[in-house]
């Protein structure tokens, strides 16, 4: 119904949602002008937080195993004072899941070091007092290979004194007069790891009033999402948070043990075949098996040349043992303790890998896949409800074997494919008739229970007025 002026709600409607988009799009404009700006304010609160993004790492990856050890302490406490009260036995057996899982974590990190610093320390020794046989060695290879090839002795000899001018030059006028700068970046550098260390303690505390509190904050979180929408979006939401957490804890928990499986199997082997520098290979492998697939390649390089300075004749068998190790890694171990928790495709791994590892570097490349994996079943639904919408079958397999739709609105079969026998093809054009058939039967399903709403509705305008 119009005013006065001739307006009605849909133009006051149409008109505020012009103003609202004009506003967006001069929103957007002045942002990327700033965009460097943004971006270094983003890394500013990031750098600011780095404690508190470090203790809901840490909550999160241990909360599986307070779960745990708080389900067996809530039995124990249960029969060991049956007349006390449950909130105060629940208190209990969570306050002492939460001490005894910090103090798990505590150990695991402790012995870790134990076990790995002296290693890592005699391993980087050794390189170092070895350094020059490992020079001598390269050098009388390079000198084995290039007797019989005279011209390029000549050329590597010329190239070589060329590079040493260089060096010369570049410890003379660069490094020397730069002195001050380098003691300020190694300064610098040497803050940031205590800081680091600090950080990751102060993350330990946060962890700690994070997993006594979870509880309290999933309630307030609930509370200020039904607050906001209603029930049924609510719901939604919800279970999409669910989701996301089943996603992201099922893989990254996965990915850890399945590195560390794979560095305590890479340990043992290595030290029977006396593989040189094997604990220090080891834990390159170990760490570097947490990347999805650039990982084993990541940590064979480095590791690669460590045993060819030290035995080239050991470089051809550790190759294969590492051929090998990823084989078993990626047929075996792997989907058993990871299962499909992603659902995604190697193609689109790939290229979450890629471009979380260009946006974000190594933690990129770590939660690039889960991420990823998150928006994908998004778009995923919201597609399946576009075509539901629409009466059009979900199945990407019907797609596969649709042309297209005629006039009518008629699904066409995809023509007759390259080197398909006449029997391949009536199977599957009778498959692709199988699965219209079943699209249809949902369609008419949803009618019906339109029909059955509208008629439900009726009847209870027709009570009404009898009443």
């Amino acid at each position: 119904m119009g005013d006065k002026h001739g307006f009605n709600k849909d133009d006051i409607k149409k008109g505020l949602i012009l103003a609202g988009s004009l506003c967006i799009v001069v929103v957007f404009y002045l942002l990327i002008g700033k965009i460097g700006a943004l971006f270094a304010l983003l890394g500013k609160l990031v750098k600011a937080m780095s404690s508190v993004i470090i203790g809901c790492v840490i909550a999160f990856l241990l909360n599986p195993v307070m779960n745990l050890l708080q389900r067996g302490f809530l039995k124990f406490y249960k029969k060991a004072f049956k007349n006390a009260p449950e909130k105060k036995i629940y208190r209990m057996a969570k306050v002492t899941a939460v001490t005894f899982t910090i103090l798990f974590f505590i150990a695991l990190i402790v012995a870790l070091l134990l076990v790995l610093i002296p290693e890592l320390r005699d391993s980087i020794i050794k390189f170092t007092e070895n350094f020059g046989t490992y020079t001598d060695n390269v050098q009388n290879w390079a000198n084995r290979l290039l007797k019989n090839y005279p011209q390029l002795e000549q050329a590597v000899n010329t190239n070589l004194a060329n590079f040493e001018l260089m060096l010369t030059e570049l410890i003379n006028k660069k490094l020397i007069p730069n002195m001050d700068t380098i003691v300020k970046y190694v300064s610098s550098g040497i803050v940031g790891g205590v800081k680091i260390i600090t950080d990751t303690i102060i993350g330990v505390i946060f962890a700690v009033y994070l997993l006594l509190s979870k509880e309290l904050l999933m309630a307030q979180g609930k509370k200020l999402i039904y607050a906001a929408f209603e029930k049924q979006k609510g719901n939604r939401i919800l279970h999409g948070f669910s989701y996301v957490n089943s996603v992201f804890g099922g893989f990254l928990n996965g990915k850890i043990i399945d590195s560390i499986i794979i560095g305590l199997i890479c340990t043992i082997i290595l030290n029977i075949i006396e593989m040189p520098y094997a604990t220090l290979i080891s834990v390159i492998i170990g760490v570097t098996n947490i990347i999805p697939f650039f990982g084993p390649i990541i940590g064979a390089i480095p590791s690669g040349v460590l045993v060819l300075v030290d035995n080239p004749k050991k470089f051809i068998v550790f190759i294969i043992f590492v051929i090998i190790l990823q084989q078993v890694d990626g047929n075996v171990i792997g989907p058993l303790i990871l299962g499909d928790s992603t659902g995604l495709s190697g193609l689109w791994v790939l290229f979450s890998i890629i471009v979380g590892g260009n946006l974000f570097g190594f933690p990129g490349m770590i939660l690039g896949v889960p991420v990823f994996a998150c928006i994908y079943t998004l778009g995923t639904i919201l597609l399946r409800n576009a075509l539901n919408k629409r009466g059009l079958n979900n199945s990407t397999e019907y797609f596969m074997e649709l042309h297209g739709f005629d006039d009518n609105g008629e699904p066409i079969a995809a023509g007759e494919v390259t080197r398909e026998t006449a029997k391949e093809r009536k199977k599957r054009i009778d498959r692709f008739n199988q699965l219209q058939h079943a699209a249809e039967k949902i369609h008419i399903g949803k009618g019906n229970v339109k029909h059955q709403k509208s008629n439900d509705n009726k009847d209870a305008d027709h009570t009404e007025e009898e009443k």
